[in-house]
C-alpha cells in the first residue's frame, strides 16, 4: 500500500518546494495577525484564556481573515502559519491548504470541511510529529455544512485554527495518532469515501494545484 499519508507530510515540509509565484503572492499579506471584529462568541472565549494562550491567538487571528472575506480553510491555515512560520508562513499556507483541497475532493466535501488538516499541517515542523499532528487533525473533520452567516463562517474558521495548532503542538510533544490517518483501515477515505481511490491524492502533487481557487489565484 502507498504510504500516502507520508507522502502528503512529506510534502507539505520539503525544504525548497516549487510553489508558483502566484499562490504565494496571493497569501503574502496573511501573515499579519489581523484583529477580529469585535463578536461576542470571541469575546466569551477570550474570557476563558490567558492573553497568550496560543489557541486564543490562532483563534483571533483566523476569525479576522474569515471576517475580511478570506475562505474559511485559507483562514485557519495562515492563521496557524503565521504564528507558527514568521517569514515562510506563506510556504506553509500554500501546502497546508493544497494538501486539504486534495482531501476535499477525494472526499467529495467542500474545502473548509477540511480547514483544521490545514491548519495542523502548516504548524507543524518535524514529519514524525506532522504525521500525528495529521492524525490527530483528522479525528475533528466533519462534512457537515453549517450556517453561512459572518459569526458562524468567523467561529469556524478560528476553531479548526485553535484546533489545527494544537494538534501540531501535540505531536511535537509526544502525543502520538494513527500511522495512516488518510489511507488506513478507518482512515478518512474508508470511512468517508470508501469508493475513492487514494493515489488520486498523489496524481500531479506539485504540478497542479487544487488549492489555486480557494486562495483566489490562477497558475496559468
Amino acid at each position: 500500500m502507498t504510504d500516502i499519508s507520508g507522502s502528503l507530510v512529506r510534502f507539505v515540509l520539503a525544504e525548497n518546494p516549487a510553489i508558483p509565484v502566484e499562490l504565494r503572492t496571493a497569501v503574502a499579506d496573511f501573515a499579519m495577525a489581523y484583529p477580529a471584529q469585535h463578536d461576542e462568541h470571541l469575546a466569551a472565549l477570550r474570557s476563558t484564556h490567558p492573553e497568550d494562550d496560543l489557541r486564543m491567538r490562532a483563534l483571533d487571528a483566523a476569525a479576522g481573515l474569515a471576517y475580511s472575506g478570506v475562505h474559511t480553510l485559507v483562514a485557519a491555515t495562515a492563521a496557524v502559519a503565521g504564528i507558527r512560520h514568521a517569514a515562510n508562513a506563506d510556504r506553509a499556507t500554500v501546502l497546508g491548504c493544497e494538501v486539504a483541497c486534495r482531501l476535499a475532493a477525494a472526499l467529495g466535501a467542500r474545502p473548509e470541511a477540511l480547514a483544521v488538516v490545514g491548519a495542523a499541517l502548516a504548524g507543524s515542523t518535524e514529519p514524525v510529529a506532522a504525521r500525528h499532528a495529521l492524525g490527530l487533525a483528522a479525528t475533528q473533520v466533519t462534512t457537515v455544512s453549517g450556517s453561512e452567516e459572518p459569526e458562524t463562517t468567523a467561529l469556524r474558521a478560528a476553531f479548526a485554527a485553535a484546533d489545527g495548532i494544537e494538534a501540531a503542538m501535540l505531536g511535537e510533544r509526544g502525543f502520538t495518532a494513527p500511522a495512516q490517518p488518510i489511507e488506513g483501515r478507518r482512515g478518512l477515505l474508508a470511512l468517508l469515501a470508501p469508493s475513492a481511490d487514494g493515489e488520486t491524492l498523489l496524481h500531479d502533487l506539485g504540478k497542479r494545484w487544487f488549492a489555486a481557487e480557494v486562495l483566489g489565484a490562477r497558475t496559468n
